[in-house]
């Protein structure tokens, strides 16, 4: 088959599952991305033949699964960057590049932790724009925490990045433990009653643990955190949330011992970030 016979019939395969526009953007994003043929060789060269028909076939497979398109390469860019991918990692959205760029907007920080890396999009990109800053990635996954690994070697981090595989809600800090000037985390949140409302895509493929919380405790891991002597007096906690609980994870900053604490809408205007500033000058936040 040629190029452009290859794009239309797998246009074709994916078009009940997504609809006729995501499944050219999935396909010409397997092409450029995965096979090295961009749109533009794909329309001037449309009748070349396409050589590498069993990949394909069995990418397309993949696809006609539910897999993500960002699994089948392996990799997703946030901020500019190329960031591996692994079962064990969460893909990384919009909204939390969004977040990256508002904390990027203010003071470089030194010390950075990041709970809940995944893949260490957070970690690394912080890392790379701020360069005197040291980052912790903490995650309960060591999957996750090899995937975040690899991406701090590949963008020339890794010196700067520690990784630490940890679970947040049994973190018990000793004494001597040093606080950061930044604590940012995407935890779960997503409510275990939603998860007839999401796509296939995700309850099939990405790692639940990263993504659910159960309808009985939705703050747990805002309140574990939150209640943790790990945040410099002065230093910022930036959580990205659940839009549904915006108020109440500010309310439970609040009652942690945070001022400055604000509610940010994401660009769909929903509320997807909150933020606050360490009031506590004991640095104890229990």
């Amino acid at each position: 088959m040629t190029l452009r016979e290859t794009y239309n019939r797998a246009v074709a395969r994916l078009r009940p599952l997504y609809g006729d526009a995501e499944a050219r953007a999935v396909v010409e994003r397997l092409f450029d991305e995965r096979y090295g043929i961009d749109r533009l060789k794909r329309v001037t060269d449309g009748d070349t033949p396409f050589v590498e028909t069993e990949s394909w076939e069995s990418d397309l497979r993949r696809l006609e699964a539910w897999e993500p398109v960002q699994y089948v390469i392996g990799s997703e860019s946030f901020y500019g960057r190329r960031f591996a991918l692994s079962r064990e990692t969460l893909i990384p959205r919009s909204e939390t590049e969004m977040m990256v760029r508002e904390i990027l907007h203010g003071e470089p920080r030194q010390r950075i932790l990041d709970i809940g890396t995944g893949s260490g999009a957070i970690a690394v990109t912080l890392a790379a724009e701020w360069p005197t800053a040291q980052v912790e990635a903490w995650d309960i996954s060591t999957a996750a925490l090899e995937t975040a690994a690899e991406n701090a070697q590949l963008h020339g981090v890794a010196q700067r990045v520690r990784c630490v595989e940890r679970d947040v809600l049994h973190y018990c800090p000793t004494p001597d433990t040093a606080p950061f000037d930044l604590v940012v985390s995407n935890p779960p949140y997503v409510l275990d009653s939603e998860r007839t409302a999401m796509r296939d895509n995700v309850t099939r493929y990405e790692p639940p643990r990263a993504l659910y919380v159960p309808d009985s405790d939705p703050l747990r891991f805002y309140r574990a955190i939150a209640q943790l002597p790990i945040v410099a007096h002065g230093g910022e906690l930036w959580f990205e949330i659940n839009e549904r609980f915006g108020q109440a994870v500010a309310e439970l900053l609040h009652a942690s011992g945070y001022d400055k604490v604000r509610i940010r809408p994401d660009l769909h205007g929903r509320d997807r970030f909150v933020t606050g500033r360490n009031a506590n000058s004991s640095n104890n936040t229990l």
